[in-house]
């Protein structure tokens, strides 16, 4: 085991986020191409399987080529020797997951308000959520947190 020591010395050789991430997209391109491998041709299961369906066979084959890029950037992110380049690539993407579940967290908040009779709006200043009366048309909102008037129609 040594020599794996070795080999990884000064490498970023983690399993982040990021790559997690990666590793789940990969998995999930497995299961299509497994299921395509069923439905188009059940006896084969090599790699490079004749499907008879032409467009089957170029998303088969496509499947394939994004399966493949998605382990050689695994790797490649593995044994880059830029470790700080590859902790920004994870926060980089820990900052668009964060903001793509507190989106649709404040949607799904927004459905539930909307059946009480109201509206969220979040403060540009501060972003505060700030739950208002639907129906009243234009209305400035002033934000509890930090003061800003802003105009809105509800």
């Amino acid at each position: 085991m040594n020599w794996l020591r070795r080999v990884m010395a000064g490498r970023y050789g983690r399993m982040d986020q990021f790559n997690i991430f990666l590793f789940i997209v990969f998995i999930l391109f497995s299961v299509v191409r497994l299921i395509l491998n069923f439905i188009f041709h059940f006896t084969a299961f090599g790699l490079f399987t004749p499907i008879q369906s032409p467009i089957a066979s170029v998303f088969y084959s496509v499947l394939f080529g994004l399966q493949m890029a998605t382990v050689l950037i695994i790797f490649l992110r593995m044994f880059s020797r830029d470790i700080g380049k590859r902790a920004r690539e994870n926060q980089q993407f820990l900052n668009r997951w964060y903001n793509l579940k507190d989106w649709s967290n404040f949607n799904k908040k927004k459905k539930e308000a909307n059946r009480d009779g109201k509206t969220l709006y979040k403060c540009p200043v501060c972003r505060k959520v700030i739950r208002v009366p639907l129906g009243k048309g234009r209305i400035e909102i002033t934000c509890p947190n930090c003061k800003h008037k802003f105009v809105k129609k509800t």
